[in-house]
C-alpha cells in the first residue's frame, strides 16, 4: 500500500495502523484549543469550506520517532481509509497535522462529558457505581459541604499538624543543624524532604494523642466505607487495612513538582491487542489508596494537586506527565474547600503545584490506606530525626 505525495512505500498493514478513538477539540476538556478563534471572521471571507479540529488516537508499529516523519502519510491514510467508523463518509480534507503524543502504551484519551459527576463523591449516585468511577478513573473529590470534614475536626486537627510540625523542625534545628530545610534533600524516620519547601511528615501511631486522628481514619471519615470495598474488593485475605498518616505542607518559594506517580505497578496493567483494539487484560486492583485532605482553602497562591485521571493503569505513562495537559482533562484541587478532600489510587500520575504566598503554610493531611503488606519506605529515612546526630 503506497502513498500518492512521494516516492517513499509505507506497507500500512504490515505497520498494523488502526484508528481506536477520536474526539474534536471541543471534547478535549482542558486541552488545546483552536489557535485561529480570534481570525474567525477573517478565515470565513478567505474559504466558505469548514474546518474541523479533531484529535485522533491510533496504534502502528514503528521505529524510533518515524512517527513525525510519517505523519504526514499516516494522516491521508487515516482520513482516506480508516475514517468511516469514527467520521463516517464523505470527502476529507487534510490541511495540517501534528503530533501531539506518542507513547509505547495506551494513553489517556479523555473527553468532556455529560455527566459532571464522573469523578465526584457527592453525585447523588449509587455506591457501586462511585466505586467503579474510581476504579476506572483513579481519582475522586468530595466538595459539597455534607462530605467535607466538619470545621470542628478540621480545627482540631489543624492544631495537631502545628504541633507535630513544630516538634519536628525543633527536634531537626536541635540534632541535625547542619541540615538546611528547605533546601536540602534529606529524609528521616519521621520527615522526608519532597523538593524544595516541601515536606512529607509522619504522625506517630503509637502515640496516644494522635488516637483521635487514627480513629477518625479507621471508622469516622466520609470515604471510610468507600476505602473498604476498594480495598478488600472481595478478598477475605485483606480482613486488616495498614493506615498511615502524614503532613504534606508546602512554605512560601516553594515550586512546582514533576509529574509522579507515588506507588509502583504491581501485578497486571493494562494491555489491548493494538490490531483490533480488544481489551486484553485490565490493570491490578489497587493495593494502596491515598486521601488528600486540606486544611486551609486552597487556590492559585497557595497551591494545590493535579491529577491525571486514568493514568494508573500502565507503567509506561511514567515520564509522561508533562503531556497531560496538552492531551486534557486533568483535575485538580485548585477550589477545594477547608475540609475538602480528594481520594486517589497510589498508581496515580499527579504532581503538587508550589506556594506562590508570601507567608501562608500549607498543610495536607494525607490518609494511606494500604494492603498486601504493602509498607511506603522511599520518602522516609530509617535514623529518627528524634536521635541527636552521632557523627
Amino acid at each position: 500500500d503506497d502513498d500518492d505525495d512521494d516516492d517513499v512505500v509505507v506497507a500500512w498493514e504490515r505497520r498494523r495502523l488502526r484508528v481506536h478513538d477520536w474526539r474534536t477539540v471541543e471534547d478535549a476538556d482542558g486541552a488545546r484549543r483552536r489557535e485561529d478563534d480570534d481570525h474567525e471572521e477573517e478565515r470565513k471571507e478567505i474559504s466558505k469550506e469548514p474546518e474541523v479540529y479533531f484529535d485522533v488516537l491510533v496504534s502502528f508499529l514503528a521505529a524510533s520517532g518515524d512517527e513525525s516523519v510519517l505523519l504526514r502519510k499516516m494522516w491521508k491514510r487515516v482520513a482516506r481509509e480508516e475514517k468511516k467508523p469514527f467520521f463516517g463518509g464523505g470527502k476529507m480534507k487534510v490541511k495540517d497535522a501534528d503530533v501531539l503524543m506518542s507513547a509505547p502504551c495506551r494513553f489517556p484519551f479523555l473527553k468532556r462529558r455529560d455527566d459532571e459527576n464522573t469523578y465526584s463523591f457527592d453525585g447523588g449516585k449509587s455506591k457501586e457505581d462511585v466505586k467503579e468511577n474510581f476504579l476506572k478513573n483513579g481519582y475522586l473529590s468530595a466538595t459539597e459541604d455534607r462530605n467535607r470534614v466538619s470545621r470542628t475536626l478540621v480545627d482540631a486537627f489543624r492544631t495537631k499538624t502545628n504541633e507535630r510540625i513544630e516538634e519536628i523542625l525543633n527536634a531537626m534545628n536541635e540534632n541535625h543543624s547542619y541540615v538546611s530545610v528547605g533546601t536540602d534533600v534529606f529524609a528521616y524516620k519521621e520527615i522526608g524532604s519532597r523538593g524544595k519547601y516541601r515536606f512529607d511528615a509522619l504522625f506517630d501511631k503509637e502515640k496516644e494523642e494522635e488516637d483521635e486522628l487514627f480513629i477518625f481514619a479507621k471508622s469516622q471519615a466520609p470515604w471510610v466505607e468507600l476505602v473498604n470495598e476498594i480495598l478488600r474488593n472481595d478478598n477475605v485475605e485483606y480482613n486488616d487495612i495498614d493506615i498511615n498518616i502524614s503532613i504534606i505542607w508546602t512554605e512560601p518559594g516553594c515550586l512546582d513538582q514533576e509529574w509522579h506517580c507515588d506507588g509502583a505497578h504491581r501485578g497486571d496493567q493494562e494491555t489491548y491487542d493494538e490490531q483490533t483494539g480488544t481489551l486484553l487484560k485490565t490493570h491490578a486492583s489497587p493495593y494502596a489508596v491515598c486521601v488528600f485532605m486540606t486544611l486551609l482553602d486552597l487556590d492559585e497562591k497557595v497551591g494545590y494537586t493535579e491529577f491525571w485521571p486514568t493514568s494508573h493503569k500502565n507503567a509506561g505513562l511514567i515520564g509522561f506527565g508533562p503531556a497531560a495537559h496538552v492531551l486534557g482533562g486533568v483535575q485538580s484541587s485548585k477550589t477545594a474547600k477547608s475540609g475538602g478532600w480528594v481520594m486517589y489510587d497510589y498508581r496515580l500520575m499527579h504532581r503538587g503545584i508550589g506556594n506562590k504566598s508570601k507567608y501562608t503554610r500549607r498543610p495536607i493531611l494525607q490518609f494511606l490506606y494500604a494492603v498486601d503488606g504493602y509498607k511506603e519506605r522511599k520518602n522516609y529515612g530509617t535514623e529518627s530525626v528524634f536521635c541527636p546526630n552521632r557523627k
